[in-house]
């Protein structure tokens, strides 16, 4: 998520298909790739590189907008590939237990962020 220039990662879904969805990956029966999502989650960047944190940004940039969200995935080299950057995507609590339980923290996080960001809205 990009709230107020700031990327708030939520979940990284890790998976041998090409269509992608946290809840068809093989994040369930892979501790690995729940270990690698945990690391993101932590440190973006470190993880996926200054490059791929600079065009998240830049994408905020461009999309001028408060709050967003940002399907992508990470090429070999490091390169960003884009699937859908708008303002529709939503913060979801995840349900409990161990794929729920570990993401919690950086997920409350984003939440924090967004009502902070939506606090004043309607307000004389």
């Amino acid at each position: 998520m990009l709230l107020g220039g700031t990327v708030y990662p939520l979940h990284l879904a890790i998976s041998q298909q090409w269509k992608v969805h946290y809840f068809s990956s093989d994040m369930a029966v892979n501790e690995a790739h729940r270990a690698e999502e945990l690391r993101y989650l932590a440190d973006p960047e470190g993880v996926i590189g200054e490059r791929a944190m600079t065009a998240l940004r830049r994408i905020g940039e461009a999309l001028g907008l408060d709050y967003a969200g940002v399907d992508f995935a990470l090429g070999a080299d490091g390169e960003v590939l884009v699937f859908e950057a708008n303002a529709t995507m939503r913060i979801v609590p995840p349900p409990p237990g161990p794929l729920g339980d570990r993401r919690r923290p950086f997920i409350d996080r984003a939440m924090a962020s967004a009502r902070t960001l939506f606090s004043g809205i309607g307000q004389p």
